[in-house]
């Protein structure tokens, strides 16, 4: 039942619509409508006198309605021609007598022609309307004689002429009016999609760009790490070469063994790590050492060789036992990266370094006040924009945590890192193997 009435619907407004379809149901209308007026006998609205082809054949009227109902359906084509045909009918029922069925035919005619011509054919049918109608009116009041005469036919052709073509003009104006709307609409949302389009593809860029920054900083990590395992192993190699050249020595080889897993172990580690922060398609950069904890001075120095005044304090118990190389080397870049951005936010500021080891882990603290006036910008081509992102992976993928901001008219960093040992197992005097507990168990 709902596709049923949805389908009568869709047809009901092809048929409603304006086009050559609307055009045949006007027609038919005004035949429909024009045959009941002469049907009533609404006919002979001119006087005997000015009949100058007397009475009408039988069916004359109902024949010319027929035509100029067929020139209503046809006058989208040539809107004009169906005018001027039109108007030729109309004369010629005034001729017998006139009636209002041929005046629907010729209204709608008159209406069409100066809704859908040229501005300049519009210009020409008004100025023959008003023609018509005032030399109408005085010919009128000159054969009787009558002011008011005058007046009547004034307001009658007025009626007959004008009206429709006012009306046409009306709604020409307002269709008009509407189109340059839509128009405007559509160029204003048209413009709307331009902009969220530009905007997306900014926002897609910057991702872009910050993406490709972290993970190039991240394929440099792992190519750090790469070094410390390639140390790892050829510490294995070496230890394991010399054992097996020299005479079999039981306490020697029981040393170089112990060694030997040291080594592996540690090498284990950074390899844990270091699967996390690969990327397969980095491109090629060269390979360096990892920071250390103990580079935390050489740091500290750089910075004090151009200018800076920075002050470094470590408690000692971060040094000592040592940690992973993923861990020294995190905890190292991230005090470089803030000593960096302190040299260019806050230029010619005091900047603390504190590192400190409360409950197995470290926490690494930056601090400098802030600029107190307006800071020169960075040269654009310098500034990567994911220094902090950075730190904060850094921290993050080492199962740590990060925090930067201002506070109290000084900005502060702080990355607090976990603790792994440097190796799973330890040499004690006597030579026995003892094997501490995990990591997790230590820190509880």
């Amino acid at each position: 039942m709902h596709q049923d009435t949805a389908g009568t619907g869709s047809r009901w407004r092809r048929w409603s619509d304006d086009g050559p379809r609307r055009d045949l149901v006007d027609a038919v209308v005004i035949l429909a409508l024009g045959a009941l007026l002469l049907a009533v006998g609404l006919v002979d609205v001119t006087p005997d006198d000015l009949r100058p082809l007397g009475a009408p054949p039988a069916g004359g009227h109902l024949v010319l309605l027929a035509v100029g109902c067929v020139l209503v359906a046809l006058k989208r084509r040539a809107p004009l021609v169906a005018l001027a045909a039109g108007t030729a009918l109309v004369v010629l029922d005034l001729a017998w007598g006139g009636s209002l069925a041929l005046l629907l035919v010729g209204w709608d005619l008159l209406f069409a022609a100066t809704l859908w011509v040229s501005p300049r054919a519009r210009t020409v049918l008004w100025t023959l309307a008003g023609t018509v109608c005032v030399v109408g009116a005085v010919l009128a009041a000159e054969a009787t004689r009558d002011l008011r005469v005058l007046v009547y036919a004034a307001i009658q052709l007025g009626a007959l002429l004008l009206v429709p073509m006012w009306w046409a003009d009306n709604v020409r104006q307002k269709t008009a009016l509407a189109d340059a709307e839509r128009e405007r609409a559509e160029a204003a949302a048209r413009t709307a999609a331009l902009e969220r389009r530009r905007a997306a593809d900014a926002a897609r860029l910057a991702a872009a760009d910050r993406h490709e920054a972290v993970q190039a900083e991240r394929a440099a990590m792992a190519r750090d790490l790469h070094d410390v395992i390639a140390g790892h192993l050829s510490t294995i190699a070496i230890h394991a070469g010399g054992a097996l050249a020299a005479r079999p020595d039981p306490v020697r080889d029981r040393g170089a063994l112990e060694q030997v897993r040291v080594s592996a172990v540690e090498s284990l580690t950074e390899m844990r790590a270091m699967i996390e922060l690969l990327r397969a398609d980095a491109p090629a950069e060269p390979v360096t050492a990892p920071g250390r904890l103990a580079g935390l001075h050489r740091l500290v120095a750089q910075a004090a060789g151009a200018g800076a005044d920075v002050a470094l304090d470590v408690d000692p118990g971060a040094l000592d036992p040592p940690s992973s190389a993923a861990v020294e080397q995190a905890v190292h870049r991230i005090a470089q990266e803030a000593l960096t951005n302190a040299a260019k936010h806050a230029p010619g500021q005091p900047v603390a370094v504190r590192l400190d080891a409360p409950d197995g882990g470290l926490v690494l603290r930056v601090r400098n006040p802030l600029a107190p006036g307006p800071v020169p910008p960075a040269d654009p081509l310098l500034r990567a924009g994911t220094g902090l992102v950075t730190m904060a992976e850094r921290a993050e993928a080492l199962g740590g945590s990060f925090r930067a901001g201002p506070r109290d008219g000084t900005w502060h960093v702080r990355a607090a890192l976990p603790r792994p040992a440097a190796a799973d197992a330890r040499t004690v005097p006597g030579g026995e193997d003892v094997r501490p507990a995990r990591p997790a168990e230590d820190h509880a």
